[in-house]
């Protein structure tokens, strides 16, 4: 979903719904709620490391001069 919406996308396509979805056995219901809880409480392992190198990639977008604006 992040990296739709992160497309910019001008549109989504689709002809089910979540709720069809879910009953094929598909749920994305549970991303839903999973994103909405704190980063210690979700059913995925979230490991902050290395906020360093982090810091060098986020100031290297930040001068970029050709960037896509997201």
């Amino acid at each position: 979903m992040s990296a739709i919406y992160w497309s910019r996308f001008d549109a989504v396509y689709y002809s089910r719904d979540l709720k069809d979805t879910a009953e094929i056995g598909f749920s994305d219901e549970f991303q839903y709620e999973d994103f909405a809880k704190p980063v210690h409480e979700r059913s995925i392992r979230m490991v902050h490391s290395y906020p360093e190198l982090g810091k060098t990639a986020y100031e290297a977008w930040t001068n970029r001069l050709n960037k896509h604006p997201y």
